[in-house]
């Protein structure tokens, strides 16, 4: 089973915070990731899946394949050459690094941060 999601980036505390007021209205969020093997890599989502975090509020996780395509223009992130396609492997590969924020998935589905970084 599967502990770790990574996150794109460190979250915006502004934006957090209205992430958490919408989503005590609106439930759990839905949120493409990608199955690295021994972890999952987000594709979207940074601020709510903290805001999921902090709520307590187990996220809905639509888990990509590695060879699953992706198009750019469905990405909130602009590394991606517009109108392209890539697989899901690919955008992982790229967007995946030592300063990508951590949290852990429990049993419940419910995630807790364990190296998390909220921009000033």
């Amino acid at each position: 089973m599967i502990s770790a999601l990574y996150l794109i980036h460190a979250v915006d505390p502004a934006k957090l915070a209205a992430v958490k007021a919408e989503m005590v209205k609106l439930g759990a969020p839905t949120v493409r990731v990608v199955d690295c093997g021994d972890h999952y890599m987000a594709l979207e989502g940074c601020h709510r899946l903290m805001a999921a975090a902090e709520l307590g509020i187990a996220p809905i996780l639509t888990v990509l394949a590695q060879d699953d395509m992706v198009e750019a223009d469905s990405l909130e992130i602009d590394a991606f050459q517009a109108g392209e396609t890539y697989t899901a492997g690919e955008v992982a590969g790229e967007l995946h690094g030592m300063h990508n924020p951590v949290l852990k998935i429990s049993r419940d589905g419910t995630l807790e941060a364990i190296k998390a970084k909220v921009t000033a």
